[in-house]
């Protein structure tokens, strides 16, 4: 089994909170997703609770079922996604940078 990268598990994290908080929004039992979507009810749970990536096709008849327009879904979830991954983006950027002045200062000593 493949390890998650830190941004991926951000990517599950973000999609567990967003489907669980627009059920819940909607006053949707995972049952009622599960039989519109055509998603087993465990699947759907493991979704919710950032165990299990979705396979897109799954997903996408589950987002029909919350949203009316999934365009909707993604513009939600690319905002959330970006201010949690922002934080590792920044600190990856600074060790990159932090990791150039030492190549730098490494070769000016030679």
């Amino acid at each position: 089994m493949k390890l998650k990268t830190e941004e991926e598990r951000i990517f599950d994290e973000t999609l567990a909170y967003i489907i669980k908080a627009r059920r819940d929004k909607l006053d949707y039992s995972q049952q009622y997703i599960s039989d519109n979507a055509c998603v087993s009810r465990t699947t759907l749970g493991k979704w919710e609770k950032g165990e299990k990536t979705p396979i897109t096709f799954d997903f996408y008849n589950v987002v029909k079922v919350l949203y009316k327009n999934p365009s909707e879904f993604w513009e939600e979830f690319s905002t959330a996604y970006e201010k949690n991954a922002a934080p590792i983006r920044e600190a990856a950027e600074k060790m990159k940078y932090q990791s150039y002045i030492e190549r730098t200062r490494n070769k000016k000593k030679k």
